[in-house]
């Protein structure tokens, strides 16, 4: 090989070194970047909070109860007072279910009222039906059963007895449903005369009938007092008294769990437990991308460290070959 020819051989392998050097920076550059990411997918791995499942512990409370003689109360709350004047110790707020007669309005939708109107002049127009239930005049006095739920809906309902307390207004019942209900003159009408069809007066009628009814609902009477609670060793109230009454009750105790909020609990662990084994999943399969390309990555930097050691030897063969031809030339000028 000539001397010419051995210099550009040697400067060419020189130069495929030096990409060669420089492509296996990036490489490692490029792996080292990879283990950075790996880490911080480590770290969020780390971070993630494990779901726990709820107890019922949580979601079970003590309550306390007692019998007055006539109703079974039970305590909802009971808050701590601080130098009351009476000696009373806590503020405790107790209630019962109990049968409430009340008033209630219902709002019938196309009620099929019918009505009849007479040959006078000016004509008077007399409902007479509610879909199949025959309308009476109400007239106080006759029924006891009646005349009680005519004054509770009065009672309840301001407007039904501002209607009934003008003289000449009519008031009917009828019977639906095994319910007496009542209804005013006014509301009948109305619902009568708003059908579509004038061929059909009690067909598709559009106003709802307001109709009123009487009857017994159990409801949930609550009252708050002070009262003087006495507590055991273990610190569980065992008797109570009221302000102005001298009658110690005896209080039961009971654990009631709210199912409720513990079913909402469990739910939304279901829901943790999803997401958590979702980000899990998630982020195992970015570290093994990262993986696969750093096994990539690194079978490169293999490759060009061979071809690195095969420059070095052709090199070192090259160079020895240019200081050949250097010692011969510089011989013949001896």
């Amino acid at each position: 090989m000539g001397m010419a020819a051995s210099q550009a051989r040697y400067l060419g392998l020189t130069a495929r070194k030096t990409n060669v050097e420089y492509e296996g920076q990036q490489v490692n550059q490029a792996r080292t970047a990879l283990a950075n990411q790996s880490a911080n997918l480590f770290n969020q791995l780390l971070a993630l909070e494990v779901p726990t499942p709820p107890s019922t512990a949580d979601f079970t409370t003590i309550q306390y109860s007692y019998i007055d003689g006539t109703n079974g109360e039970t305590i909802s709350s009971m808050n701590q007072l601080d130098h009351d004047p009476d000696g009373y110790n806590y503020s405790v707020t107790h209630y019962h279910f109990a049968e409430v007669y009340r008033g209630q309005q219902q709002l019938i939708s196309n009620p099929q009222v019918e009505y009849t109107t007479d040959g006078q002049q000016p004509p008077v127009e007399t409902p007479t039906y509610v879909g199949n239930s025959k309308l009476n005049e109400y007239v106080p006095g006759q029924d006891k059963d009646l005349d009680a739920a005519f004054e509770q809906i009065c009672k309840d309902w301001p407007d039904f007895k501002k209607y009934a307390d003008v003289e000449g207004n009519k008031i009917y019942s009828y019977v639906s449903g095994g319910r007496t209900y009542f209804s005013t003159y006014d509301d009948l009408m109305k619902s009568a005369k708003s059908g579509t069809d004038p061929t059909k007066p009690i067909e598709n009628q559009t106003v709802k009938l307001v109709s009123y009814f009487a009857e017994n609902n159990k409801e949930k009477i609550e009252r708050t007092e002070k009262a003087l609670v006495e507590f055991d060793g273990t610190g569980r109230a065992t008797s109570i008294r009221y302000e102005d009454s001298s009658v110690v009750y005896t209080l039961s105790t009971e654990s009631i769990t709210d199912e409720n909020a513990y079913q909402d609990a469990m739910n939304q662990y279901t829901y943790n437990v999803e997401v958590y084994q979702k980000e899990i999943e998630d982020i195992n399969a970015k570290t093994k991308a990262i993986q696969e390309e750093d096994r990539t990555l690194e079978l490169r930097l293999r490759q060009l460290d061979t071809e690195q050691d095969a420059l070095q030897t052709e090199m070192e063969a090259v160079k020895k070959v240019i200081e050949k031809n250097i010692e011969s030339t510089f011989k013949t000028f001896e």
